[in-house]
């Protein structure tokens, strides 16, 4: 039996390998001028008073958000503003709506999904890129919004396909 322990550890080791698949995929993005996008480092929140250390640099304790920005930023060529957020599932659906910090009726939107939703309506291409067994996809936020707006906060691999695309791998960005 596996524990809770064992299946987040290797939930975040997928997670990782997603990333850096995509990583990879944006610098030759931006070797080919198609794209430039970068990964958005989580944001570190200082706790305390700072003070100077011994070589002189300011030192203090400090942890990393709970809740971190979409995970690329960038721009595409021509212009268009892009936000990436890179997610994976592997369970029989994926529950979209908590996994990007939607929000409810008791609680604000997370920083992800309001970044998305910001992009997508400043005009900018906002996605999320799912790692989904041995599928991955390519989905528009607005269409996500649109079905979390019908009250869905989870999706089956076929109601996903109705409204995303499949990608080989990382290779979101069509030539």
């Amino acid at each position: 039996m596996t524990t809770p322990t064992a299946r987040g550890l290797a939930s975040k080791r997928r997670g990782d390998a997603w990333e850096s698949m995509l990583d990879a995929y944006h610098r030759q993005l931006s070797a080919d001028r198609r794209a430039h996008i970068v990964r958005v480092p989580t944001e570190a929140r200082v706790m305390g008073a700072t003070r100077t250390d011994a070589r002189g640099r300011t030192a203090f304790l400090a942890t990393w958000a709970s809740r971190a920005s979409v995970d690329f930023v960038g721009c595409l060529l021509g212009g268009r503003a892009v936000a990436i957020e890179a997610k994976t599932c592997t369970q029989d659906r994926w529950t979209f709506a908590q996994s990007l910090g939607a929000p409810t009726s008791t609680r604000p939107a997370d920083v992800e999904w309001r970044t998305l939703q910001t992009v997508n309506e400043m005009g900018g291409l906002s996605l999320v890129l799912l790692d989904w067994g041995d599928e991955q996809w390519y989905v528009e936020f607005g269409a996500l919004a649109t079905y979390r707006e019908t009250g869905a906060g989870s999706l089956s691999v076929e109601q996903l396909a109705s409204i995303a695309r499949p990608i080989v791998g990382p290779a979101w960005l069509r030539p």
